[in-house]
């Protein structure tokens, strides 16, 4: 038996263990899919947004609205500063003004101090640590690119601000960044729209490999997946998202949690190979490191839309 098909036997043995025995059918069909492209030397590849789907950025608007409460509301409004301070993570909706209102906070003045406060701070590599992973997420993750998929995370954080933040933190938390067989692609620019950017970037994904799957938070984005990838799994996954979202367009299916039923073990990594044909031994040409540049939209992103970067 050839070398690459006993890396392939490994591979599926690895990612039959009891980390993947009890997830979400969807889950579970991604992972066959992807295992099953590998197989023939397809290249599956799985996109991933960041805010809102593989990391929860709530933990990072409650910190930046806690500072705001302590540097300038307590000095003017010391109850209103009390009730921010009081607010945990499950507090925080998508917008500013919809958190503090639901604490009796109506004073369009607090309010807009407060957004300007959050829009200086939130787009920055200093804030992002304080995100959290998806509860699962990582698992699932690290086991897909153990069976063979190349993770692609496409997120609207642009490079101006938010670059190193970005991999320090999907390094930290476990997610393979920055090694073979994944990569990150943000905006090159803040003004860049989240939708638009989506799309012209699944223009360039085409052509690099088999897309299995997309995820995403916003039903915008998973829209433009579905359009761009039809014959792909395009999964939305719930959780906080804009104001007015598009209806989602047939074949969206919809997640709740990356979650398993049983208690796991996080994945090891495993860098694969792609099997080699023993009829031809080529080398593959080797995949561009950057997307074509982008003219940046002239819409940018809504602030105190906190949740909104994807």
């Amino acid at each position: 038996m050839r070398l690459a098909q006993i890396m392939t036997l490994i591979f599926g043995i690895l990612a039959t263990g009891p980390a993947l025995a009890a997830r979400a059918p969807i889950l579970e069909q991604i992972l066959s899919d992807v295992r099953e492209s590998y197989a023939k030397q397809e290249r599956p590849m799985v996109i991933f947004d960041v805010d809102g789907t593989l990391l929860d950025n709530r933990p990072r608007i409650l910190k930046i609205l806690t500072e705001y409460a302590d540097q300038e509301l307590m000095k003017v409004r010391p109850d209103e500063a009390k009730l921010v301070k009081a607010l945990g993570v499950t507090d925080v909706q998508y917008r500013i003004s919809d958190t503090f209102r639901s604490i009796g906070i109506t004073d369009a003045a607090i309010i807009n101090n407060a957004t300007v406060f959050w829009s200086e701070r939130f787009f920055s590599d200093e804030y992002l640590n304080y995100d959290t992973p998806t509860p699962g997420v990582v698992d699932y993750v690290r086991t897909l690119y153990s069976t063979g998929a190349k993770i692609v995370y496409l997120t609207g954080r642009d490079t101006e601000r938010q670059l190193l933040g970005t991999v320090r933190a999907l390094r930290a938390y476990g997610f393979p960044v920055g090694i073979q067989g994944t990569e990150l692609i943000m905006k090159p620019t803040a003004g860049t729209q989240n939708a638009m950017f989506k799309q012209r970037v699944t223009n360039y994904l085409r052509h690099y490999g088999l897309v299995v799957a997309t995820f995403d938070n916003e039903p915008a984005n998973i829209n433009v997946y579905r359009r761009a990838f039809g014959n792909s799994l395009s999964v939305l996954f719930e959780a906080p998202h804009s104001a007015n979202p598009p209806p989602l367009l047939p074949g969206v299916v919809k997640l709740s949690s990356f979650e398993p039923l049983v208690t796991t073990t996080v994945a090891p990594i495993n860098i694969v190979e792609p099997p080699t044909s023993e009829a031809t031994q080529e080398t593959p040409s080797p995949e561009p490191e950057t997307i074509p540049a982008s003219a940046p939209s002239a819409e940018a992103n809504v602030a105190g839309d906190p949740l909104g970067v994807d």
